[in-house]
């Protein structure tokens, strides 16, 4: 799970690196730190929704000799309004975060990137919107053939 962390942390920087999403503040979901009540501002909610590990060796007949391990998780990002905002800018920061996926992605490992309706979180007492991609990758090495 450190390595799927570890490539979701890096992909988040590079959002954080965006201008236009200077005033939402990303968090991780299930970290020990709560979520404010009421939400103040732009808050995104980093998670996991799911991982797998697959061991053995990776390519064919032009790298027969790579292997390692490939990664696949699936992240969700929870984008939440300001309370009392009535959404006001949740849609285009939704839309900056999807398009800044392919800014951040300076590896080539996102696939699949997905934006939901408007929901609304009864526990924050606010609306949001769910930005769902894939990450897929190899940590791989060179091995004698």
């Amino acid at each position: 799970m450190t390595q799927i962390n570890e490539q979701a942390d890096g992909i988040v920087l590079g959002l954080k690196a965006i201008p236009a999403l200077s005033s939402v503040r990303f968090v991780r979901e299930y970290s020990s730190e709560p979520i404010e009540t009421p939400v103040s501002g732009f808050l995104a909610a980093v998670g996991v929704n799911s991982a797998e590990r697959k061991n053995g060796f990776i390519g064919g007949d032009a790298t027969s000799a790579l292997k390692g391990e490939m990664y696949s998780a699936s992240i969700e990002i929870r984008l939440y309004s300001p309370n009392g905002g009535n959404g006001s800018g949740l849609s285009e920061i939704a839309g900056e975060i999807l398009s800044g996926l392919k800014t951040a992605d300076t590896a080539g490992i996102v696939s699949e990137p997905s934006v939901s309706s408007i929901e609304f979180d009864t526990e924050l007492n606010t609306i949001f919107r769910r930005i769902g991609f894939r990450l897929e990758f190899c940590l791989c090495e060179e091995g004698s053939a």
